[in-house]
């Protein structure tokens, strides 16, 4: 099914015609459109969708299989229908995320078996499939002419270009020269930097090239994350004290042009942020486990660090100090060791952008001052694809996409169950029985005031065990792109920016 972009929490038909569930939410039944084809013609059926389902549950699909581990069994019914059973009907939202997974040709999983690495392009069910590739540099799509779907309500005014070349860059800087020297057309802008100063040219003066602000509503919180499994950082106290150096508000106006906000939350500028002291609903869900709790969660609101931006943050310095000495770190000849055992503090912070490090280079001096010695170290992406998977990290620099609605993937961002899983969504490493317990509260929610209190609830443990430094979040896409394209006028959209419903204009 296919997710409206400006109603959250509605689905429309698309592979399948109708959708069937009972009022208590037991089994969800999923009635396949006879017409449904893949791009070769062959039919998507119902034993096709039950296939990619049982390999969804069963393979080595991590995201997936947690998804799917409530789902009990997956059958073929008369009619060309798929009837799943649930093993967890007080999960609102777990049909809706089942409704939208990717539907797969039955030749891919007979092609991926066993050790055969070869990368094999699938058969698409889609409006394009990909006509060629090279690896690492770039993919080239085609739309399917006789795509089934192309006058479903879902896909009018959708899928508007014949063809779509996806370039991929070693990294920012040649990706931005490229564009600028009309290698490709579209460009979604990540760096403060280039969006404030590297857009010149002849291109950008005569308004060949616009550059546009494109307004959201889906807002993505990047953040510093602890690897809690490390030794180091399975002290809280730790973990806090690290996060004193990062003055948020000097990095923003000094290196990032005051473009972005300061987060306060997980959540933030969505109503499932924490704000304030928790009220009634919030509290009633956290008391049960306020022995193992900060105090201070209940008494006030998180907020992260707060500085005037001139760069002095000797306050919070001295702060983290004294946390340090309490959690048996002591300051020798300028270094932090252990009282213990004499190792010395230090880690180290593992980026994928190199761009990215002249925002950790001051983080990297205020530690400094604490005695704390952080490594930036830059990788390239298959390596930190992979090290990543393995867990073999201190510390990231990523951001946490949050859905429209929250529910059962808050598992696969915070729970104890998928903490210590090969290629876990869980990228701090979250064990923590009241963690797992809010995220219990989100699934099970039955009304929009249970979900913001079970969020909110979430948001405060979060923050307050300082599993990540929350730095930045902005409330547009930056996008760039050629003059003959165009898009609807919309006061945004939820989730990522969607070029399918772009267009390019007939030439003047």
């Amino acid at each position: 099914m296919y997710a409206s972009r400006d109603e959250p929490g509605s689905l429309y038909p698309l592979i399948a015609e109708r959708v069937e569930y009972p009022d208590d939410n037991r089994w969800i039944r999923f009635v396949i459109n006879p017409k449904a084809r893949f791009a070769d013609g062959s039919p998507i059926n119902a034993e096709v969708i039950r296939d990619t389902f049982l390999q969804y549950k069963n393979g080595d699909f991590s995201n997936f299989k947690h998804l799917l581990k409530d789902v009990d069994q997956i059958k073929i019914e008369p009619g060309n229908r798929v009837k799943l059973t649930l093993n967890t009907p007080e999960d609102k939202k777990l049909p809706f995320r089942l409704a939208q997974l990717p539907v797969i040709h039955n030749s891919y999983w007979q092609q991926s078996r066993g050790d055969d690495h070869t990368i094999h392009i699938p058969v698409s069910s889609g409006a394009y499939s990909i006509r060629q590739y090279e690896l690492g540099k770039s993919v080239f799509l085609e739309r399917n002419k006789h795509y089934w779907a192309e006058k479903l309500p879902v896909n009018i005014g959708r899928n508007n270009f014949e063809q779509i070349k996806l370039e991929y860059f070693r990294n920012s800087t040649l990706s931005l020269e490229a564009f600028l020297a009309g290698q490709y057309d579209i460009r979604v802008e990540n760096l403060a930097k280039n969006w404030t100063y590297a857009y010149k040219g002849k291109d950008i003066d005569t308004g060949k090239i616009i550059k546009k602000n494109y307004p959201r509503k889906s807002f993505q919180v990047q953040s510093f994350i602890f690897n809690s499994r490390k030794d180091l950082f399975q002290d809280q106290r730790v973990r806090e004290a690290i996060s004193q150096g990062y003055d948020a508000a000097w990095t923003n106006a000094n290196l990032l042009y005051g473009i972005y906000s300061v987060p306060g939350s997980l959540f933030a500028g969505t109503e499932f942020a924490q704000t304030g002291i928790p009220d009634k609903a919030e509290v009633k869900l956290l008391e049960p486990y306020r022995n193992i709790l900060p105090e201070r969660l209940f008494k006030q609101s998180w907020t992260g660090l707060k500085t005037d931006g001139t760069g002095n943050i000797r306050k919070q310095l001295s702060y983290a100090n004294r946390l340090l000495k309490q959690a048996g770190w002591e300051l020798k000849n300028g270094k932090r060791v252990n009282k213990e055992t004499g190792e010395p503090l230090k880690f180290e912070l593992m980026l994928a952008v190199p761009e990215q490090e002249r925002v950790a280079i001051p983080f990297k001096s205020n530690l400094k001052i604490l005695g704390i010695d952080m490594q930036i170290v830059s990788v390239d992406v298959s390596q930190y694809v992979r090290r990543v998977r393995n867990q073999d990290y201190d510390m990231l620099l990523r951001t946490f996409h949050q859905p429209d609605l929250p529910g059962n993937e808050q598992r696969e961002y915070w729970s104890s169950s998928s903490a210590n899983e090969q290629s876990t969504q869980n990228l701090a490493g979250v064990n923590h029985p009241a963690v797992d317990a809010m995220i219990e509260h989100i699934i099970k929610a039955e009304s929009i005031d249970q979900l913001q209190a079970a969020t909110r609830a979430l948001d405060r443990i979060l923050l307050w065990e300082n599993y990540t430094i929350p730095q930045l979040y902005h409330r547009y896409w930056r996008v760039a792109h050629r003059h003959r394209y165009n898009y609807p006028e919309n006061e945004g959209l939820y989730g990522p920016i969607d070029l399918s419903i772009w267009w390019e204009e007939e030439p003047k």
